[in-house]
């Protein structure tokens, strides 16, 4: 059997107990007949910090062995959360701040829910779980189609948690699919006309869509806003909502759709604002592009994403392109509007650069005044 250090060296350290190059250096001779030197050993470590950590901690705080790290107990739920290193990730969560606000309960349920799947699936014990686990997960999860930027995140996020000196490399990118609906679009005519459809149909989801097509909230945060989170006033109503279950935005409502809100609400003083549900919402959004867009409808895969797409769409219409100003309004980077939402078209382009390059090297009248008086006034300060 050939020496394969990555395989030998953990192993080795294992059954010896102990993380001396030397003694290591020996069984690599008894075992594969092959010399090497103890700095060999040591230099091999100091590349491979995440491992030589976790060996550290199962020599010194005795963690469980490879062939008792899947027992199938530990994945149950409520008992995951109890060991160890995953109540000390829960403790980094429940502590860390993102732009603020503290991470919303349902984003840290999401990721412990996806760290014990991972676990189980490939048969990792979270306390043994280091850098090259996560790699050889992802990249079977790649190998298998899987959209891996949940997983990226989570495993990220527990690593970096463990004190890994190797959490970074972990890219996590955007989701699969991020963008590649940027330029769909429907006229404000149809888009209404599908609203008036719902509106017979489901009053709630009709409202539901109505806040999504004039403000491009997404609809979780919709679906998840509360009756003491929307405030009336007198030129504008305004709603505050959790987005991504950890970024807490409030948005400006015309006065039209905060109506529709309070004919939802009704007498009721808490609560959600809306009883519907996101299946719910997306059975009957799909019906309706069936009905009034039955071309585009089958590349939808989120229905109810459809009316933040389109309030996108729209708004940059009618501001001539200015992502800034949209960016601003929907509460999002103007980088991730331009990637999601679409950016310049290559007609925009050419039309900015027809009328706006030759200007550069134009003078106004304004502009000329300065320059026109100059002379003068050089010759005043030189007499």
């Amino acid at each position: 059997m050939n020496y394969t250090p990555r395989r030998d060296i953990p192993d080795f350290a294992r059954a010896l107990k102990t993380l001396s190059a030397s003694a290591i250096c020996q069984m690599i001779l008894n075992r594969r007949n092959v010399e090497r030197t103890p700095e060999s050993v040591t230099m091999w470590f100091k590349e491979h910090l995440d491992v030589k950590g976790q060996l550290e901690k199962e020599i010194v705080e005795g963690l469980p062995t490879e062939k008792q790290a899947v027992d199938d107990s530990i994945f149950q739920k409520g008992t995951f959360e109890t060991i160890p290193c995953v109540k000390e990730w829960l403790l980094y969560m429940g502590t860390r701040r993102h732009k603020g606000k503290s991470l919303h309960p349902r984003y840290v349920k999401q990721h412990v829910r996806v760290l014990r799947f991972l676990c189980r699936m490939y048969q990792k014990h979270p306390a043994r779980l280091i850098f090259h686990d996560a790699q050889e997960i992802l990249m079977d999860m790649e190998k298998q189609g899987k959209d891996t930027f949940i997983a990226r995140n989570t495993l990220k996020d527990f690593l970096k948690s463990k004190g890994s000196p190797e959490w970074e490399k972990i890219g996590v990118g955007k989701p699969r699919g991020f963008g590649k609906y940027r330029t769909l679009f429907l006229e404000k005519l149809i888009v209404m006309a599908m609203l008036e459809w719902t509106k017979g149909v489901n009053f709630e989801v009709y409202v539901v869509d109505e806040i999504m097509w004039h403000n491009g909230l997404r609809v979780n945060a919709v679906l998840n806003a509360t009756i003491d989170n929307f405030v009336s006033g007198e030129k504008w109503d305004r709603l505050t909502v959790t987005e991504k279950f950890r970024e807490v935005k409030t948005f400006k409502l015309v006065k039209e759709v905060g109506e529709l809100i309070r004919t939802v609400i009704g007498e009721r003083k808490d609560g959600c604002i809306f009883k519907v549900d996101d299946e719910e919402c997306s059975e009957i959004n799909r019906e309706a592009l069936k009905r009034y867009a039955p071309e585009l409808e089958p590349k939808i895969r989120m229905p109810n994403h459809f009316y933040r797409h389109m309030c996108a769409q729209h708004l940059l219409l009618v501001t001539n392109r200015n992502s800034k100003a949209v960016a601003a309004i929907m509460k999002c980077t103007e980088q991730s509007l331009n990637e999601s939402y679409g950016g310049a078209t290559d007609s925009d382009v050419e039309a900015w650069e027809n009328q706006y390059l030759p200007l550069i090297g134009q003078l106004s009248p304004l502009e000329v005044a300065p320059i026109l008086i100059l002379p003068s006034l050089r010759k005043g300060r030189s007499r």
